[in-house]
């Protein structure tokens, strides 16, 4: 097959941070296709969103990815590096076969400390434990946090096949073709941890874009799973944003510098709709 190619679409975004009352909820990482529906040899860019704010909020810094990946029909695997300046993080691809293809990304993994001062301030801070000990009365919570984003793009007329499993750390794999999913219905997902079906406990949560303007303001709500699957309701057209994580204690060797480790994986796909007016004759 011919190589994806990447041309590069500049692209800025504005500075927010916010964190939840009760759980600390760090930026989240999406990686999506301005069309997750092309025709062969269509180029259309990938993007991310990361923040709190759906489809769309904050700019990724170069440095937080660790990669940008996209995985054609045949198995292939183009990577290239994240651009310099802060932004979406877009580039242009090329679908030159038909076929559903994965976009993947990781973070490099990054510390939030929730703490008071000895004045008694509630602070926060992207440093480890140790960095604000002499400086607290209290570490409220401490987290070392790393993220994989996953989407699927469909180009042409694919024969069915699709890659589930592409091999991230934490990963959501669906059980049915993730482009070909009408409103209405249920994905079934299973979680996949360092390569094995993951059976512990989880939370997951779930929204398309345009349900709400606000914050964390989602369709579906956190939910606590447990076991290495779980299913989605979609009821409504539109992209959808799926998150899952987990949390587990720091290990003997790093209790210094957090009290827990949290992985989280984000899926995004697209639930089209109908065509709601004619075409117009002249565009």
């Amino acid at each position: 097959m011919k190589s994806i190619r990447l041309l590069p679409v500049a692209v800025v975004a504005s500075l927010f941070f916010l964190v939840g009352a009760d759980l600390a909820r760090a930026h989240s990482l999406f990686i999506q296709s301005g069309r997750h529906r092309v025709s062969e040899g269509k180029k259309t860019p990938l993007f991310f969103a990361y923040g709190h704010h759906f489809p769309v909020d904050d700019g990724v810094r170069a440095n937080k990815l660790a990669f940008v990946k996209v995985h054609d029909p045949a198995g292939n695997v183009m990577e290239f590096l994240p651009r310099e300046e802060t932004g979406l993080q877009s580039q242009m691809v090329e679908y030159d076969a038909p076929g559903v293809y994965v976009l993947t990304a990781e973070t490099n993994p990054g510390h939030y400390t929730k703490w008071v001062d000895k004045a008694g301030r509630n602070r926060n801070s992207i440093k480890p434990m140790s960095a604000v000990r002499d400086r607290a009365s209290e570490i409220v919570k401490s987290l070392y946090s790393k993220q994989y984003a996953k989407s699927y793009v469909r180009c042409g007329e694919p024969d069915g096949r699709f890659a589930g499993r592409v091999g991230l750390p934490l990963e959501l794999v669906p059980m049915q073709d993730p482009t070909a999913l009408k409103p209405g219905d249920t994905l079934d997902l299973m979680v996949f941890k360092d390569g094995k079906a993951f059976a512990g406990n989880g939370h997951w949560d779930a929204t398309y874009g345009g349900y709400s303007t606000e914050s964390e303001d989602l369709h579906h709500p956190g939910r606590e799973v447990a076991g290495d699957s779980f299913r989605v309701l979609l009821d409504h057209p539109g992209k959808w944003f799926i998150r899952y994580y987990v949390k587990t204690d720091a290990a003997p060797d790093k209790v210094e510098e957090y009290m827990q480790l949290k992985q989280t994986a984000t899926l995004v796909v697209l639930v089209p709709n109908e065509r709601r007016q004619p075409r117009p004759e002249h565009h």
